[in-house]
């Protein structure tokens, strides 16, 4: 995850959403129309998810069971309370974060927070102790008991006796800059220790799907200018990527396991989709990984997934970068034209984002609104299969959490006393994201959809969002609303043929979570102001 290496390569904040006037082209004071094309398929959906990092290891072992068990159930219950509101948000993927080790050195982990530092289940001499992560391994326990079908491992530093200089963090030296913490001769060491890991959860009855062995190598991860790093986390060029992925295909073959590897998870869209003149070994990762012609061409590999990981930190710092990038990644991955898939797969509000502030807790609708704007752009024009967030749990008054703990008096922060204990806080950015992810489940199709007067994306992106998903196997349709204005919009179906005679309804608002309700399948809707809706019927 991106603290503060990342803030520099995002653009001044200027909104440039076009505004919404009445026009004929544009009718937003009349009746608008939903055009759902169920015949014209997108991409197949895989996922929606969520990390594990840092205060799972505090929650999962230390809070009391009931309250683990409610934040649990807000994150992967597909329940249904007794007025049929959603219980939590139905998470398919759970990301489970390798620790490198930092915990146990304490303060001279050189990282200034302890909520940050992560145990290794390694041991120097080469053992291991699989009583370590005990937090992380209740959760992933606690997903998996609850539906959740995709696991996936990531690993975001070395184990710190791996690396060259003892740490989880990269040295400042100018030699080691843009390079891998891992001593040279300890690339199948550091292979074998992260297929072991996943062997284990899988051994404990939680199956691991998906391994990603590097994340967001195109930042140094060095100590800052006090001598203390953030996090644990290495850069990496893509030669050595290449290395570890070569090696880690070997691993995983050997030990007949079934998890495929994730090859490279970019901190930056800008780094995923271009080649860059000041960091040539640390950009242009869908062409190196995935151009057939290309020496770190990753798809002769056995196990690997044919996906671009990417993350969406300094992509929307306004509409137009909003849009472009996702443009940009979508056709440069249809350039390929080899079923090479896009996932995003780590967002949450960093910093000055087109108005919005990444400081500052929001519980409320700006926050949810916003996210459900990044999530919709990156499903329906990234054509993205795959969507997660950040920080499944936060203590921080910050914008990275769609759940947010304190302590027994609501302060919020990195404290000793929410290590054991503390007040759960469930944000809107929760449900608004769970419009999405409880309802277009892993194998739907996104098809076709837009509103009338609101098909520049631009445009509406200050006004109205659609998107539509289909399951061929039982017929349901899922279709998702945005309403960013601050006036209802009433809606009517086109070119979908509902065959159930009421459509479920859930809202998030600024009072909703979820909220459900019906509505006639062949009436004019009311998509409330500020609001995001997720409607659900069969179709023919």
């Amino acid at each position: 995850m991106l603290i503060t290496v990342c803030l520099g390569i995002l653009t001044s904040c200027s909104p440039t959403v076009k505004a919404v006037t009445p026009s004929p082209e544009n009718p937003v004071s009349e009746t608008l129309y939903a055009v759902v094309n169920t015949n014209q398929e997108k991409q197949t959906i895989h996922s929606f998810g969520a990390s594990d990092c840092w205060g799972i290891k505090f929650i999962g072992k230390n809070w009391p069971l009931a309250k683990r068990n409610q934040i649990a159930d807000l994150l992967f219950s597909k329940d249904v309370d007794g007025n049929g509101n959603p219980k939590g948000i139905g998470l398919s993927m759970w990301r489970i974060n390798v620790g490198a080790g930092s915990f146990e050195q304490g303060e001279a982990s050189n990282i200034s927070s302890e909520w940050r530092r992560e145990e290794c289940f390694q041991n120097a001499d080469g053992s291991y102790n699989w009583d370590k992560q005990a937090g992380n391994r209740w959760f992933a326990n606690a997903a998996k008991v609850r539906g959740v079908n995709n696991l996936l491992l990531f690993s975001i530093a070395v184990p710190v006796h791996l690396s060259k200089n003892g740490l989880a963090t990269g040295s400042p030296d100018a030699s080691e800059l843009g390079k891998i913490n891992l001593q040279p001769d300890k690339f199948s060491a550091y292979a074998a220790f992260l297929a072991d890991v996943a062997q284990f959860y899988t051994k404990s009855g939680m199956p691991v799907n998906y391994i990603s062995p590097v994340n967001e190598t195109n930042w140094n991860w060095i100590t800052g200018a006090k001598g203390k790093a953030s996090q644990e986390g290495t850069a990496a060029t893509n030669e050595e990527i290449t290395k570890l992925t070569k090696e880690l295909d070997a691993q995983i073959t050997a030990k007949k396991m079934n998890s495929k590897i994730a090859v490279c998870e970019s901190g930056s869209h800008h780094n995923t989709a271009n080649f860059l003149k000041k960091e040539p070994n640390r950009s242009n990762f869908i062409n190196y990984f995935w151009q057939p012609n290309s020496p770190g061409y990753a798809g002769g590999l056995k196990n690997i997934e044919k996906v671009v990981s990417s993350h969406s930190y300094g992509s929307q710092s306004n509409v137009a970068n909003l849009i472009n990038y996702r443009t940009s990644i979508a056709n440069k991955l249809s350039g390929l034209n080899s079923g090479v898939n896009y996932w995003q797969s780590e967002y949450c509000i960093l910093t000055n984002e087109d108005g919005i502030k990444g400081s500052g807790r929001d519980l409320g609708i700006d926050a949810a609104l916003y996210l459900a704007r990044v999530v919709h752009t990156d499903l329906a024009i990234g054509n993205a299969t795959s969507w997660q967030w950040w920080l499944a749990v936060s203590p921080s008054d910050y914008k990275d959490g769609l759940i947010y703990i304190a302590d027994a008096n609501g302060t919020m922060g990195e404290l000793p006393a929410i290590k054991i204990d503390g007040i759960v806080y469930k944000s809107k950015m929760l449900w608004a994201l769970g419009n999405y992810s409880r309802f277009v489940r892993p194998g739907m199709i996104r098809v076709d959809a837009a509103v009338s007067g609101f098909t520049d994306p631009q445009i509406a992106a200050g006004g109205v969002m659609i998107s539509a998903y289909k399951n061929l196997t039982t017929q349901e349709m899922v279709v998702v609303v945005i309403n960013m204005g601050t006036a209802d919009k009433k809606i009517k179906w086109k070119g979908v043929n509902f065959t159930s005679p009421i459509l479920k309804t859930y809202t998030t608002s600024a009072t909703k979570e979820l909220q459900y309700s019906t509505t006639p399948a062949t009436t004019e809707i009311t998509v409330g102001a500020r609001s995001i809706v997720t409607y659900l019927g069969t179709y023919r």
